[in-house]
């Protein structure tokens, strides 16, 4: 069965090993893994690392770079922005790599013009790289939107005037909006000023798992109405409290199955094993028991089937729901 992974961090590990002196990492250390969960297709951030927010701007350019060398020269990796770029794996031998950021702290100094000017050129340009996807914010506020986690700021913003603007670019390129580490200012913002639907690419409900990081059943629906999806994360934060398993991110899949139909479900993992040894600035810990990493997805979905879903559901939440997404998302003129 295929997998579409909608969140993946490898491309920070990716950058880590580069710089490290190693070569040719997606494919001598992520394609065997994703083989072996049968990930047919994931989207990638680009993603500013704590340690490094002092200076953004520099650290997105050199992961930018290290990683966009690393994919060119692979042999297993195959670039898209849209579904018409996708390759069948078991024919290519490839994995569809679609391009994504968290965090654009780092646009507001794209050029050295107004900060309006610089995020409306940094949208055009990236675009030109087949970026496809944003997330506004990570665990910060910047000059965009309020994100969760920040300790900096006591109350929910929401989006700027600038925020609101990259939605409207967003748009008109195309991009999809990825409403996961907004506030709930932020998103409701979102949610009404975008014209075209947007997703959540890893978040779970907050009804199972209170964690502002997952989202409430208001929020939920509201993604499913604008024909949105929603990534299960198997973060074990934002599964369970005290004992996260695979049966507990299985009952986030049956909650919002329930809530909104399963045909607004996908998968998110948001892996985290790769990034323990790093030094990013952030607690990086904590994963579901029986679902740690990429290896471990099917036996999510033997899991699955024998708590009821039927095979068509599983084919969709696995794939399928992302696919038909993006296929019907890039086909909309606004």
């Amino acid at each position: 069965m295929k997998i579409f992974d909608i969140h993946s961090d490898l491309f920070t590990d990716i950058a880590w090993r580069r710089s490290k002196g190693e070569r040719d990492i997606f494919d001598n250390i992520h394609y065997p893994r994703l083989k072996k969960g049968g990930v047919d297709s994931i989207l990638c951030v680009f993603w500013v690392e704590p340690a490094f927010r002092n200076n953004p701007i520099a650290r997105f350019q050199t992961i930018f770079q290290e990683v966009m060398e690393d994919l060119l020269r692979s042999e297993h990796a195959n670039i898209c922005r849209t579904v018409h770029d996708m390759v069948d794996k078991d024919c290519s031998g490839k994995i569809n790599v679609f391009l994504g950021i968290e965090g654009l702290s780092f646009v507001e100094k794209w050029g050295n013009q107004s900060a309006s000017e610089n995020v409306e050129n940094a949208f055009d340009d990236l675009k030109k790289y087949n970026v496809s996807h944003a997330i506004f914010v990570w665990n910060e506020w910047n000059l965009l939107a309020s994100g969760t986690g920040s300790l900096e700021e006591p109350k929910q913003r929401g989006l700027t005037r600038l925020g609101e603007q990259a939605v409207r670019k967003a748009n008109e390129l195309n991009w999809i909006l990825d409403a996961s580490h907004l506030d709930e200012a932020s998103f409701w913002d979102m949610h009404h000023i975008s014209s075209l639907p947007i997703i959540a690419s890893h978040s779970n409900a907050r009804a199972l798992c209170d964690n502002e990081r997952n989202l409430t059943n208001d929020q939920i629906k509201a993604v499913a109405s604008r024909g949105g999806i929603i990534g299960l994360n198997a973060y074990g934060g934002f599964v369970e409290e005290s004992n996260p398993t695979l049966d507990h991110f299985i009952d986030h899949a049956i909650y919002i199955a329930d809530l909104v139909g399963p045909e607004h479900l996908a998968f998110g993992f948001d892996f985290i094993d790769y990034l323990s040894s790093y030094e990013l600035g952030a607690p990086f810990s904590g994963s579901t028991k029986g679902l740690e990493d990429v290896t471990k997805i099917p036996n999510l979905l033997e899991r699955m089937a024998a708590r009821g879903f039927s095979n068509k559901e599983i084919e969709a939440i696995s794939f399928y729901n992302a696919f038909h997404f993006i296929e019907k998302h890039m086909k909309i003129k606004v």
